[in-house]
């Protein structure tokens, strides 16, 4: 058998292996609803990469998908919001963090600095790639 398509079959590996991995804590530990369809969901994930990577035309399908340039736009833009959310949700939880400091100063101080540092990052990384992108032709 050969392999088109190298990352779905990895995607695929990597889900069969958390698939069987559920499948041996859920043995260990007892069956429930949420893991069982977890396992299953992971396992049927991942053969179904498996059998995509395998076959000629899944992944020439998958390659020109991947390529086109709508399915490309609509990631970006995907992404571009969920960094605009991410940045929000943030900012509010750092201000809960500062009301909080009156109640339980260790506690939220600790998080008002870990949120801070994470938006700060957030928008540094943001200025860096806006900088990058607007210097590329």
């Amino acid at each position: 058998m050969k392999i088109y398509n190298k990352k779905t079959f990895w995607y695929g590996i990597g889900f069969i292996v958390l698939g069987t991995l559920q499948l041996m804590i859920s043995i260990w530990k007892g069956f429930d609803l949420k893991g069982t369809v977890m396992m299953i969901l992971c396992l049927l994930i991942g053969g179904s990469g498996l059998l995509r990577s395998f076959s000629r035309e899944m992944s020439r399908e998958d390659k020109i998908a991947e390529l086109d340039e709508r399915n490309r736009l609509v990631e970006w833009r995907a992404k571009s919001r969920a960094l605009g959310i991410a940045e929000l949700v943030c900012f509010v939880c750092m201000l809960l963090s500062i009301f909080g400091m009156q109640a339980m100063e260790a506690f939220f101080g600790g998080m008002l600095v870990a949120f801070g540092l994470i938006f700060t990052t957030m928008l540094i990384i943001e200025c860096i790639t806006l900088l990058y992108y607007n210097k590329k032709p």
